[in-house]
């Protein structure tokens, strides 16, 4: 498969390595060919996002963030990039294995693009493909 996008720089935050693993492989698969900078809890990339983030480290394109993190739990850590001016316009998609509607109205009042559910993100990857073209 072609690929007419230019790659993106996008910002993997989920604890579950295999996940992290399978979205990656998925991307490539669709014959993207987006550099991944990956954090197992969200601290760690608040930190790698914020003040911290290396000056020769550009912004990310895309976020793609779990819900249910370590340390700081991805709820807490979408409110904290929306408000601070250096992330609040990186588009966030959230990743998690809840659907509970409150679960998904709370990611989209907190500034979330989009929201999916990882029970059925195989057979959704195409919309998440989609969603971020």
């Amino acid at each position: 498969m072609a690929n007419d996008h230019l790659p993106l720089r996008i910002v993997l935050i989920d604890d579950n390595t295999d996940h992290a693993r399978i979205l990656q492989w998925a991307f490539q698969r669709s014959g993207r060919r987006d550099q991944f900078t990956c954090f197992v809890d969200g601290q760690t990339a608040l930190d790698y996002l914020g003040d911290a983030r290396p000056q020769s480290v550009s912004k990310p394109d895309l976020i793609l963030l779990d819900f249910n993190l370590p340390r700081v739990d991805g709820r807490e850590v979408l409110r904290r990039l929306k408000q601070e001016d250096g992330t609040k316009d990186i588009p966030v998609i959230v990743l998690s294995s809840s659907e509970r509607d409150e679960d998904v109205r709370r990611a989209y009042e907190l500034g979330a693009s989009n929201y999916f559910s990882k029970t059925v993100i195989l057979d959704d990857m195409d919309s998440i493909l989609n969603a971020i073209r």
